[in-house]
């Protein structure tokens, strides 16, 4: 057995050491020559930049002998999006910023061209110090751009504006901005002295607002010779990584690189550590690499070369990654992947208290009924266990009085003294994290709860309910990245009547797993508990003939993630050890609920629903982890959401004495503040005539809206069942009718 044990220790080992011997490179896709033949060969190819969208292409001109345009803009329209190939060449735009303000085509020098990060400003840099900035009127509408959109800039020289008693900047080769323009990047890419600069800026993206913050010696870098030249600079979508490309005079003999630092605090170069580098080879030929940029969320890189090889001179390549920002390390979507088991963490709290503020409001319609039994369930859960259970879900509908009575004037009868039993089902869409550095994630909730209640002597309601759960989120990026959640939690709740007032009131415990997955493939397995609470009061007066009802709410939840490694695929070569995470979260909320019922002779119809404003007041949440490769901390802020949100719940209930019952809800949940949203939708149909018969309609919106209607029958010993299915707005129609019969003996 130690023998075994002393193996395998050492084949980890020796794993380990394979995978951090690793280097991630850009896989060369294809080729692209921008120019037009007779043109005099330009655009001379010297910075270039991407839309978001991947619809248009932007390259600088490097003014050299010969040139008339004094350092142009040639844009280009890509027919498929950011798919080179499909670069209408020639019906290029061709911008000429001469007399716009600083001359950018003054002397031979780089271009640099950059945009914030709605597209809506233009950045225009020469290597001399001299810039351009311009106000678009439509994102990306660079041929709009005139003296009228110039903006000014003091006459700054950004060679000598921000050295800080240091040398100032030689030769100035590239920009860049982090996520929200409060920091501006200067690389000094000549040889011997090449370093960036970190400016902060007072104004975001106004680079006349700066002030010296750090400079970056990149001479320390072990690879960069002295004989070469640093050109453009970028970072990955958190600011975690710093990426640099290297070049050479007129020559493509000598391999160069693109250089790749590590940054334990995002966007801040004081915590930079150098990790490697990746040699920039396009078709099988060295490249140097003038200008480029990466494109479709990290999962492409463009780079413009102006030296000639064996393809020609002024070509553009294009690179496939394996992941976001691949260029000598691999690391999954961390910021998006914490930030989603985060909001697992605060949707299993939100969907218990809601669940269980739901019994209570169907509480306070059905006060007077002798029988408090309630089974619900919104749509249909996939899952044959608890499908089985839920047709045997009966309608709670017998014994109806029609008269209203509140449980503090009516004395309850011995049968309201016992317990009564509920079920909910529920399922839920929604899509969060649509910010600049984090990936849009689709969530999909399915859940059950079981509880039991009585009304004790005091006229206070007390009761247990337990809830699964499930939630599946698809992290909208090029990673194919998802996480799989399950989740089981205990409450106990009670509603005290005061003062014609309810005080609502529940505390509850969850534990939680989370599978991360990559493509289907378990990469990573993580646990987590979390205690909750919630409090809610509400008037019990009720307001005009809707019976409007005043109402506030909190919520309070502490969860703790476990440490756990994330060890990612052969292809992406990443291994990622998390540490463990604990965090608050919170929120208060006022609103108004209405709930209006009408009696009839052989029916009652409530109409029911609720609006609210909601702030969420969680913290920003600080998460570290570390890749095997560097094996460097790094510190990732996952911020909230939205801090301003209003949800709004509408349907109806209807309630027969023949057994009929009918219930229609539908809920959103909406940030103020962004995209983010969940919809819910309650829906009931049955019919419980006696002990021997039973009619149900489960409409299941996860499998092309599939709509089932059955029927089943007791005969003494026999069961026989009818049932029908349609899938609607199904392309091919799907549908289908069957008999079934059945015997015990």
């Amino acid at each position: 057995m130690k023998l075994i044990n002393v193996l395998l220790l050492f084949l980890l080992v020796f794993q380990f050491t394979n995978l951090k011997a690793g280097t991630v490179n850009p896989v060369f896709k294809q080729l692209k020559d921008p120019n037009l033949d007779g043109d005099n060969n330009e655009p001379s190819t010297s910075g270039i930049a991407i839309s978001l969208d991947g619809k248009k292409m932007f390259v600088m001109d490097n003014l050299s002998a010969g040139d008339t345009d004094g350092g142009a803009i040639f844009i280009y329209d890509l027919t498929t999006a950011f798919d080179i190939s499909t670069m209408d060449v020639p019906n290029r735009t061709i911008v000429n910023t001469t007399g716009l303000g600083d001359n950018l085509g003054f002397g031979n020098g780089k271009k640099t061209i950059a945009f914030n990060n709605d597209g809506k400003k233009l950045f225009l840099f020469n290597s001399h110090g001299l810039a351009q900035f311009h106000n678009l009127a439509s994102p990306y509408d660079v041929a709009s751009i005139s003296a009228s959109t110039l903006i000014p800039d003091d006459g700054l020289n950004y060679k000598s504006a921000y050295n800080s008693g240091a040398l100032e900047i030689d030769a100035l080769y590239g920009v860049a901005f982090n996520n929200d323009g409060t920091r501006m990047y200067l690389n000094d890419g000549s040889k011997n002295t090449t370093d960036i600069t970190q400016v902060n800026l007072s104004t975001p993206f106004d680079p006349s607002s700066g002030t010296f913050a750090f400079n970056l010696n990149t001479e320390d870098i072990p690879d960069l010779t002295t004989n070469r030249f640093t050109f453009e600079i970028a970072f990955d979508d958190d600011g975690t990584r710093l990426y640099i490309s290297e070049g050479l005079n007129n020559s493509t003999a000598i391999p160069t690189f693109i250089y790749v630092y590590k940054l334990s605090t995002p966007f801040e170069l004081s915590s930079a550590t150098y990790v490697g580098n990746s040699q920039i080879v396009g078709n099988g030929n060295n490249v140097s690499a003038i200008g480029w940029t990466f494109g479709n969320n990290g999962m492409k890189a463009y780079i413009g070369t102006e030296d000639a090889n064996a393809d020609g001179d002024d070509i553009i390549y294009e690179y496939d990654l394996t992941c976001p920002y691949g260029i000598v390390i691999c690391e999954t979507e961390t910021a998006s992947v914490i930030g989603a088991q985060v909001e697992i963490a605060k949707n299993v709290i939100h969907q218990n208290t809601s669940t269980i503020f739901k019994r209570f409001e169907w509480l306070r319609r059905n006060e007077n009924k002798t029988n408090l039994n309630s089974h619900n369930l919104k749509l249909n859960i996939n899952n044959p266990i608890l499908t089985s259970l839920t047709n045997k879900l009966q309608s709670s509908l017998k014994d109806l009085k029609y008269t209203q009575a509140s449980l503090k004037t009516e004395k309850p009868s011995n049968d309201k003294r016992k317990w009564s039993s509920w079920t909910h089902g529920d399922i839920s869409f929604g899509r969060v994290g649509d910010t600049i550095s984090l990936k849009p994630k689709e969530i999909t909730t399915k859940g059950i709860s079981i509880g039991t209640d009585k009304l004790t002597k005091n006229d206070n309601f007390l009761g247990f309910a337990m809830r699964y759960s499930n939630d599946d989120v698809d992290i909208k990026s090029g990673t194919n990245e998802e996480l799989n959640s399950q989740s089981l939690s205990f409450n106990i709740y009670s509603q005290l009547p005061i003062n014609s007032s309810n005080l609502n009131a529940l505390l509850g415990v969850s534990f939680l797993s989370i599978d991360k997955m990559i493509s289907g493939t378990v990469t990573g397995e993580r646990n987590g508990k979390q205690i909750y609470t919630a409090l809610s009061f509400e008037k019990e007066k009720n307001y005009d003939k809707f019976d409007i009802i005043p109402y506030g709410k909190t919520e309070l939840g502490v969860t703790q993630l476990s440490e756990y490694t994330d060890f990612g695929t052969a292809a992406t070569n990443n291994v990622e050890t998390h540490e463990r995470l604990t965090f608050k979260t919170g929120n208060a909320s006022a609103g108004l609920k209405f709930d209006h019922t009408s009696y009839m002779d052989e029916s009652r119809l409530s109409r029911n629903g609720f609006l609210e404003y909601m702030v969420d007041f969680t913290s920003d949440i600080d998460h570290h982890y570390k890749n095997h490769i560097d094996n460097v901390t790094v510190q990732n802020t996952i911020k909230r959401y939205s801090l301003n949100n209003i949800k709004g719940n509408i349907g109806y209930e209807l309630l027969q004495k023949s057994g009929h019952t009918f219930a229609l809800n539908y809920e959103r949940f909406q940030s103020l503040d962004n995209s983010a949203h969940t919809d819910s939708l309650l829906f009931k149909f049955g019919k419980q005539k006696n002990e021997n018969t039973n009619f149900n309609v489960i409409y299941d919106p996860l499998k092309n809206n599939n709509t089932e209607i059955s029927y089943l029958k007791n005969y003494d010993n026999f069961n026989l069942k009818v049932k029908s299915n349609y899938a609607m707005y199904n392309n091919i129609p799907d549908y289908g009718a069957g008999i079934e019969l059945s015997a015990t003996f």
